[in-house]
């Protein structure tokens, strides 16, 4: 097929009254333009001249039959859609909601608070990854900014505030999760070094049980049973909505205990020398590490407890039910296996082929 040169692209006339228009830019896209049902000139922009004109048939259609939103997303600020969709988040994801709001208020706003909705483009988001990569913001972190981005455009379009969603490039590539696992041996030099009662029962319960950080420093006296020797996680206080009970081990029994001793039900089952809630603990967490020559993370405690529930023959189903995890696919994540895994597994295939030949010679 012969190359067309700019000169000789045909021109695109407006066409007849009412039947849109179908425009051929410079730059290789696409333009549809057409009045919506209150008369107002309309345009929006495609990849190729199929896609621009099926969307235009679309759009005309749409129109004559009155269901064409006349909406003017041009006219609608970022800023207006984000405070709307931080207000759903406050109501219906309150967990979320300060992270959410901390990204629009830091990060994005400062980008697209400003600009009106209809002309966010996917430059522009690429644009702003291009920023936040500069500032050494890792891919995972920026991948979250921009589906919060994305988020305030789809609820905006969900309550008919826009009438279409800016496309956005595919999400940039993300390091391997991390896989650090606490040992039997780390985990005693930790309990060792740890000088506070409190958290020593914390390391227990995310050791045995894998709960999540906020889960742990939630707790509240009445959500422990020791005559039933257990610990309740009530439903919409977990990551998933949903409640879970565990029955504590002999190990953490006695430091839970201690910690629940003398307070009232709605006390924090976890607090400083003073009675107030721990809700930072960083330089505690520091001080016990570099006591105990370990470097480790607390939620490499959640990895390590799926790891010994299904080392220690527990089921699948029930380690999950333990360990509070949503789905399989992302236990599985955390069902991580590690070089001692691969030894263990070494070791009994010899043992099984040393009992096989010794069967043989019999």
């Amino acid at each position: 097929m012969a190359n067309v040169t700019e000169e000789h692209k045909p021109k695109a006339e407006r066409g007849e009254y009412g039947k849109g228009t179908l425009l051929a830019r410079p730059n290789g896209r696409w333009q549809i333009q057409y009045s919506d049902s209150s008369g107002r000139r309309r345009s929006e922009s495609f990849s190729t001249e199929l896609k621009a004109t099926k969307a235009l048939t679309k759009r005309l259609m749409q129109r004559d039959a009155g269901v064409l939103d006349v909406t003017n997303d041009t006219r609608v600020k970022m800023s207006g859609l984000a405070e709307s969709y931080k207000l759903y988040a406050k109501n219906s994801a309150p967990k979320s909601y300060d992270w959410i709001e901390l990204v629009w208020r830091v990060h994005l706003e400062p980008v697209f608070g400003h600009l009106n909705a209809g002309r966010i483009t996917v430059d522009d988001i690429e644009r702003y990854r291009a920023k936040r990569q500069d500032d050494e913001a890792a891919p995972s972190t920026i991948n979250r900014e921009c589906a919060v981005l994305r988020a305030i455009f789809g609820h905006a379009l969900f309550g008919d505030k826009i009438s279409r969603i800016p496309k956005f490039p595919k999400k940039l590539k993300e390091a391997n999760p991390r896989s650090g696992f606490l040992s039997s041996e780390q985990y005693k030099a930790l309990q060792t070094a740890c000088p506070q009662t409190w958290l020593r029962a914390l390391l227990a319960v995310a050791y045995n049980f894998g709960f999540r950080k906020s889960e742990l420093l939630g707790l509240r006296v009445s959500q422990v049973d020791l005559r039933a020797k257990t610990i309740k996680l009530l439903p919409g206080e977990t990551k998933s909505g949903h409640g879970r009970t565990v029955v504590m081990t002999a190990d953490v029994l006695p430091l839970i205990t201690e910690c629940v001793n003398g307070k009232s039900p709605s006390d924090a089952v976890f607090t400083w020398g003073s009675g107030r809630p721990v809700k930072d603990f960083r330089q505690a967490w520091a001080t016990m590490c570099g006591a105990a020559g370990v470097e480790i993370l607390l939620h490499d405690f959640r990895r390590t407890a799926v790891r010994n529930l299904i080392r220690a023959g527990v089921s699948r189903d029930v380690a999950r039910k333990i360990s509070g995890h949503e789905t399989d696919s992302v236990f599985s994540r955390y069902n991580i296996t590690d070089e001692s895994d691969l030894t263990d597994a070494a070791r009994k295939l010899e043992s099984s082929k040393l009992a096989a030949e010794v069967a043989a010679n019999q």
